[in-house]
C-alpha cells in the first residue's frame, strides 16, 4: 500500500478536501494525515478524538458532525 508518488500527486487535487483522522490511530499516525492535508491545496485536517483507525465506526456521531459541517460549508446551492 506504499505509493512513493502519491504525495507529489496530491497537489493536483482541486476540490474541497477534508482529511479526517482518528487521534490515537494505532495503524497510521495522524502526522501522515497532516502531511496529506498539507500537500492538497486548501485541504482541511480534522482529528476525531477517541477514535482510532476507523473513526466512522468508533466515534460515528463526532465523525459525521465534522463531515456534515464540512459538506454544509461546501454545498453548491
Amino acid at each position: 500500500m506504499f505509493d512513493p508518488t502519491l504525495l507529489g500527486r496530491l497537489q493536483g487535487v482541486r476540490i474541497p478536501t477534508l482529511v479526517l483522522w482518528g487521534a490515537p490511530d494505532g495503524v497510521v499516525s495522524p502526522d501522515y494525515g497532516r502531511a496529506y492535508a498539507a500537500a492538497i491545496p486548501n485541504a482541511r485536517f480534522e482529528v476525531v478524538p477517541e477514535a482510532g483507525h476507523l473513526p466512522h465506526l468508533e466515534q460515528p456521531v463526532t465523525t459525521f458532525r465534522v463531515l456534515d459541517r464540512f459538506l454544509d460549508e461546501h454545498a453548491v446551492t
